[in-house]
């Protein structure tokens, strides 16, 4: 298939008709991930993501030009807040986070206002969605600060995806202080099993809380470690251990020994 041929039909399910199942005759869809807070296993937020015949479909986005991806998103966002709120989103108690790409972000108060329209529609306040931003190491400075003082004008909050091996991203995370910050799941899922990998997560995550971050650790997979990361004092969680992607429905978390 062409690239403009797969652009444009990923284009056009994006934004379903109202009653439309997600994705139907397309093979992507919208899923919602929970995550949950520690402390009593409550829900966080519902993080949402594109499925493509129901495996992640960033690997496809990832490889579009700038502006396609930009109209990608935008679609996305809307179609997230339009499921979500079929599916009950308005009485689950949670946040929406919305996945974004920095570089791909044009004009900020542009390029969410569709997805502030559409919740608005739904009675959903800005201030529950969370504009999750992916590849915010690759913007500038500036551009990284004009896109949190738009979107915090705007009423949404801003989080960041990815705190990396090195500690990547570290430093834009204590200057800009968002939301919260996601430790990328390849870091979390095996410290259960690997020495080394667990010393550099507890150093890691010993220095966001010195920034006063809120952290998200994602790739929770297993409850040897969901015990490592609650051991650790991180606050948020996220994997299949807490609760698997799913369509058409918004999963309540599934934590046990919750402190």
């Amino acid at each position: 298939m062409e690239r403009s041929e797969s652009v444009e039909s990923e284009n056009s399910m994006m934004v379903p008709e109202s009653g439309a199942s997600p994705g139907a005759g397309t093979g992507l869809a919208i899923a919602f991930q929970p995550i949950a807070e520690i402390a009593g296993g409550r829900i966080h937020a519902y993080e949402a993501q594109a499925l493509r015949d129901g495996a992640p479909a960033t690997g496809d986005f990832d490889q579009l030009s700038a502006e396609q991806r930009r109209d990608v998103d935008r679609r996305c966002a809307v179609a997230a807040v339009r499921w979500a709120a079929t599916a009950g989103f308005a009485s689950s108690g949670g946040r929406l986070a919305i996945p974004l790409s920095a570089p791909a972000i044009g004009d900020p108060a542009e390029h969410i206002q569709p997805a502030l329209l559409t919740a608005r529609q739904y009675g959903i306040v800005a201030e529950r969605l969370v504009f999750t931003l992916h590849h915010y190491q690759a913007i500038t400075s500036s551009e990284l600060a004009d896109i949190m003082h738009v979107f915090n004008k705007l009423g949404p909050v801003v989080a960041f995806h990815g705190v990396g091996p090195n500690e990547s991203g570290l430093a834009y995370c204590g200057k800009f202080a968002p939301h919260a910050v996601t430790i990328e799941p390849e870091l979390v899922s095996t410290i259960a099993s690997s020495w080394s990998r667990r010393i550099a997560i507890e150093d890691l995550i010993r220095r966001m809380q010195s920034l006063g971050l809120r952290i998200v650790a994602a790739g929770v997979d297993s409850e040897p470690v969901y015990e490592r990361i609650r051991s650790f004092g991180v606050p948020l969680v996220q994997g299949a251990h807490v609760g698997a992607p799913a369509t058409g429905c918004l999963p309540q978390p599934a934590l046990r020994n919750a402190a």
